[in-house]
């Protein structure tokens, strides 16, 4: 069995090199992702709104600024309502991450803008933008690589707003610093989790792939060992029991009659001059003969009966329940279909017969053999006979015709 492949992923990106197993964790994780991005994105808008209250109570209603800040926040909410819509009908937007990044890059010029009109709040807006550095990559779920061009702008739009506010140098080389470490952390975090939920993601899919192929190998095996059992039970070409398989069902009828006090029947059949079939009509024909008989069988005999082929044209059926009368009977039922049922093959029309011997088992006879050789010598009997005839194996060791008036009392002499 071939293992699964590793699939191999970015360090840097976080994501699957194989662009077909990024899709499919993608698709996996999308519904979840959604979820998260949906409460985010929420979030996001009602702390928008929430700090519309220190902005009144810092510069009261009736500032124009206060009105500017408020109509903006505004619009970044309904902004983010929105993509709160979008992302619920299209849930795979959450796993790609650009529409936030998009978002997020309107955001911040607001709050550039805010290091020149605020004053006052300032220092409260770089701890801001310090915090959405961080924020984005671990409180955003997505791409982590969509969001580093939004913690780029952050820096420098925040480095730019200073310089134009005049600062040194040295204030702006440590704002820099101040921003991109809390941005780097949240990369960091961000895209080891992501990492640590793509190898879970591989190990369920190798897993998954490692369980088909086990399950595969498992029905193969089992597929074989049933073709195997079925090759060393059953004759290739009539499809019936072997000799092997006979003797084994032989076992398991012999324990439920003698467990039931039941009767048990064998019955012996030998296709009459089927070496002249051979020889006449060819081995072709011949088979035919015998996959012919094996249909027969199967239209005769109950579904308890075992029947087998023993070798060459001789076969053997087991009847449990049976006494010798109703085997013989069954018996006779199969040779006259078979007498009346012609075999072309060819340009040949075979007509057959078949002679038959049927002995039922003694109390003493716990073994096949016995009950084989009975029904086996009623069956010489009935080709020294002059053959097609079915031939009883009395207790008393004699053989009669099935058929004879003379039978019945042998039979009530003899009851086992």
């Amino acid at each position: 069995m071939e293992t699964p492949r590793v699939p191999v992923i970015s360090f840097w990106r976080a994501e699957f090199s194989d662009h077909a197993t990024e899709h499919a964790y993608r698709n996996e994780v999308q519904d979840q992702m959604a979820r998260q991005l949906v409460l985010a994105l929420g979030i996001w808008a009602a702390l928008l709104l929430l700090f519309a209250l220190p902005d009144l109570q810092a510069l009261g209603s009736s500032n124009p600024l206060f009105w500017r800040q408020l109509l903006y926040r505004a619009a970044m909410a309904a902004l983010l309502l929105g993509a709160i819509v979008v992302v619920r009908r299209h849930p795979a937007w959450a796993t790609d991450g650009r529409l936030v990044a998009w978002i997020a890059m309107l955001g911040y010029p607001f709050y550039f803008a805010m290091f020149h009109v605020r004053e006052d709040v300032r220092i409260w807006t770089v701890g801001i933008v310090m915090f959405m550095q961080f924020s984005l990559f671990i409180f955003l779920p997505g791409r982590v690589l969509a969001y580093l061009p939004v913690a780029l702008l952050g820096v420098a739009g925040s480095v730019v707003s200073f310089a134009l506010l005049g600062r040194p140098p040295g204030v702006l080389l440590g704002l820099v610093f101040l921003l991109s470490v809390p941005a780097l952390v949240g990369y960091t975090a961000a895209a080891r989790l992501q990492r640590v939920q793509r190898q879970e993601f591989a190990l369920r899919q190798r897993l998954t792939a490692t369980n088909a192929a086990l399950q595969t190998e498992i029905a193969q095996r089992t597929e074989l060992q049933a073709e195997l059992e079925r090759q060393a039970t059953t004759d290739p070409l009539t499809g019936l029991v072997n000799r092997r398989e006979f003797s084994r069902r032989f076992a398991l009828d012999l324990a439920r009659a003698r467990r039931d006090e039941a009767p048990l029947s064998v019955a012996l059949i030998d296709l009459d001059h089927f070496k002249r079939v051979n020889d006449e009509c060819g081995h072709a024909a011949g088979d035919e003969v015998l996959r012919t008989v094996a249909r027969l069988c199967g239209a005769c005999f109950r579904s308890i009966d075992t029947v087998g082929r023993l070798g060459g044209e001789e076969f053997a059926v087991l009847l449990p329940g049976a006494d010798l009368p109703q085997a013989a009977l069954v018996a006779q039922r199969l040779a006259d279909r078979l007498a009346a049922t012609p075999v072309v093959h060819g340009g040949h029309t075979i007509v057959l017969s078949m002679t038959v011997g049927v002995a039922q088992r003694l109390p003493e006879e716990h073994a096949l053999e016995p009950l084989l050789h009975r029904a086996d010598q009623a069956l010489y009997a009935g080709k020294q006979a002059g053959r097609a005839r079915t031939m009883l194996a009395l207790p008393d060791g004699s053989h009669q015709a099935f058929g004879d008036r003379e039978v019945a009392p042998r039979l009530d002499r003899h009851a086992l």
